[in-house]
Order: C-alpha cells, then sequence, then structure tokens
C-alpha cells in the first residue's frame, strides 16, 4: 500500500473494544475504530499514512442511499443492546411464579409483583380514562412528571412502567453487590436489537409487534438459577423505553410533537403491545389558531390479527381509517361501522369519515430491510 490509494475491505468482525479485523485481498488486518462496522459490510479506504502505523480513512459511499444505510447501520451499533418490550416483559413477568426463601429473595418476588400491577389489564383501557392513565404510566413521560412534581406535593410513581423497572434493577443491584455466588459467576448477555421492534420512520404508522404468553421459556426453580437472565431482560426494558423517550424527545426538540410509546397490555396469560403515536399540529387559518391531533394505534389482535389504526381529531369532529391485514378482517371491521358511528355520537363525537382498507404489504417487516429509527431522530 502507498499513500493515496484506494483499497476495498470486507469487514470479517469487531468487538465491544473497537477491534475490527478486516481483509484486504489476500491481507487479513486489525484497525482500531470509534464507529460500528457491521459484520460483512464492504468499505472503500483511502491510506492516509503509513508510518509510524498505518492510518486509513473511510470513504463514504457516493449514492444517497448507500449513505443513509451507512448511518443507519452505525446507529444500530451504537444503540444498547435491547428486545421489544412483550419478551422481556413476558420473561420477567414468569419471575413471579419462581420461588425464593430469604429476605431479600422475598423483596425480589415483591417488586416483580409491584411490575406486573403497573402493565395494565385489557378491560382497563377500553374505556378513555383507563387508557389516558395507561398511557401516563407507560415511562414515556417520568422524568416530566417527577420535574413537574417538585414544586408541588410528592408524586405516586408506584404504578409508572418506567420506575417500577428502575425499582427492580435498584433491587437486583443490591442482590448482587451481597456477593451472591449464583449471580457473580454467571453472565447473560443483553438480547440483540430486533428490527421487528424499532420505531417506524417519521410521519409513519407504528409497526404491529406479536404478542407473547407470560412464561414462553420453561423456566422454573429458585430466583437465583435466573438472576442472569432477570438482569439481562430488565436492561433490555429500560433500554427500550429510553429509546422511545429520546425519539419523541427529538421530534419535539424539532418543534414536531409527536410521542411515540409502546403500550404493554396483560390479556389472561398474554403480554399484548398496542403500538402508539401521538401528533399535534397546530394550523393558523384566517379565523384563528386551529389544534389537529392524529394517533396512530398498532395492535395485532387474537382474532383480527395485524390492524393499524389512524384516528384524527379536528375541531369539527373525528375521522379513522383502519389498515387491516387480511381482506376478512377488513369485511368484519366494516360491518362494524355503523355501530361504532352510533355509539361515538351518543358521547357527542362528530363523525367525519371511517374507511377501511386493506393494507397489502405486510406490516410485520422483514429482519434486513427495516431501518432503525428516522435517520432525523
Amino acid at each position: 500500500m502507498k499513500v493515496g490509494q484506494r483499497v476495498d475491505a470486507l469487514v470479517l468482525s469487531q468487538d465491544h473494544h473497537g477491534q475490527v479485523k478486516l481483509r484486504i485481498g489476500n491481507t487479513v488486518l486489525t484497525a482500531s475504530s470509534d464507529i460500528g462496522l457491521p459484520k460483512n459490510s464492504h468499505l472503500l479506504l483511502q491510506v492516509i499514512q503509513l508510518h509510524p502505523q498505518v492510518l486509513l480513512q473511510l470513504i463514504p459511499a457516493t449514492g444517497e442511499r448507500e449513505v443513509l444505510k451507512a448511518l443507519q447501520d452505525a446507529v444500530t451499533n451504537f444503540l444498547p443492546r435491547q428486545d421489544g418490550l412483550a419478551p422481556s416483559l413476558a420473561a420477567l413477568l414468569h419471575k413471579t411464579f419462581i420461588y425464593g426463601k430469604s429476605r431479600e429473595q422475598q423483596s425480589l418476588r415483591t417488586l416483580f409483583h409491584s411490575l406486573a400491577r403497573a402493565i395494565p389489564e385489557r378491560p382497563s383501557i377500553s374505556h378513555g380514562e383507563g387508557l389516558r392513565q395507561a398511557i401516563m404510566h407507560s415511562g414515556l413521560f417520568l422524568e416530566a412528571i417527577l420535574s413537574r412534581s417538585r414544586k408541588h406535593k410528592k408524586t405516586d410513581t408506584s404504578k409508572d412502567l418506567k420506575a417500577c423497572l428502575l425499582r427492580l434493577q435498584h433491587g437486583l443491584e443490591q442482590h448482587k453487590c451481597q456477593g451472591n455466588p449464583a449471580a457473580d459467576q454467571r453472565s447473560s448477555p443483553l438480547p440483540l436489537l430486533s428490527n421487528s421492534i424499532i420505531p417506524p420512520t417519521k410521519k409513519g404508522l407504528p409497526i404491529p409487534q406479536h404478542n407473547l404468553p407470560i412464561g414462553f421459556t420453561s423456566d422454573n426453580g429458585d430466583i437465583e438459577e435466573h438472576m442472569p437472565d432477570i438482569m439481562s431482560r430488565t436492561r433490555s426494558a429500560l433500554s427500550r423505553l429510553g429509546l422511545l423517550q429520546i425519539y419523541s424527545a427529538e421530534n419535539c426538540n424539532l418543534g414536531e410533537y409527536m410521542w411515540q410509546l409502546e403500550l404493554p397490555v396483560r390479556y389472561r396469560d398474554v403480554v399484548e403491545i398496542v403500538s402508539i403515536s401521538i401528533e399535534k399540529n397546530d394550523q393558523r387559518g384566517t379565523d384563528g389558531k386551529h389544534t389537529s391531533w392524529i394517533v396512530n394505534l398498532a395492535v395485532d389482535l387474537p382474532v383480527l390479527g395485524a390492524v393499524q389504526i389512524r384516528v384524527s381529531v379536528f375541531d369539527q369532529g373525528v375521522s379513522s381509517c383502519f389498515q387491516p391485514a387480511s381482506s376478512a378482517t377488513a369485511e368484519v371491521i366494516n360491518m362494524q361501522f355503523e355501530r361504532l358511528r352510533t355509539g361515538l355520537q351518543r358521547r357527542g363525537v362528530t363523525v367525519l369519515n371511517l374507511s377501511c382498507q386493506e393494507k397489502r404489504t405486510h406490516i410485520f417487516p422483514s429482519e434486513h430491510t427495516n431501518s432503525i429509527m428516522d435517520i432525523i431522530a
């Protein structure tokens, strides 16, 4: 190699310390990189210097699509390891059934039960006030609520999902610090990012998530045996909530009031996820300022399957559009429109339009094609 030369490189591997193995021609070399480089990705590098050590500079891809893909891959590698809320919470709720005899183990079980109570059941979100409470306690607004409450009386956070996860994490760390051999000797890797649970692109509909049964693993026995997995699942759920908070905060910083949240719901022995995005639009017309709200929902119901719903709330009334994954579900929804319209009108809601159209594209994205999040965020 010589200074100024451009070379093609293939990424073989990269560890957590930034050490990356590259194949350049028939040569394999080890380099240090501050950015995440996906395995098997092809890089165009330029030789900047040879002494006292070789310095290679990454040359951006020329095409816009390649540039965006490289940036998305870099973001993916820097995000904390996480899985969706459904698998993390389903695994944690299962731990309420395993036993522990010591006082410390009983304290952990109390924290598990508090977490279970923080996850609403389906009947509680079937009415407006219950849904509002569930959204407020989803963990997305915890810091904002605590900041506002400093000037007033103490705020009860016992029902907040993120607060319960933080208490559980604190209890687990205290338990580990007591020198418990089962907790210290084994380690459990954090789950990898799953493309099926990432935020959608800006202004897009949320993605329905698969539901998971509580206790989908065959774990049983003493708490100590499952401590590594419990720690991993707790950190994964907190990372997921943190990512949603960052996503929503970034939108607000850009002047676009849009909140993205995932609402876990217990139904019998299953954890369901209701993916929600809330958008606020302020428009000023000749007759003054008008505020409209758009609420996007995505659910995977046991009988109807995956459905995406957009509800638009204007000064004049409400419009709603349903996008099910199958024509059979679309037919069922269309048959219920008159009943829905009548029920809303009885509550004083003016219905402007109701529509339903089958979403022909598969609304569960494949593992490799969906971007990690909106590129602006």
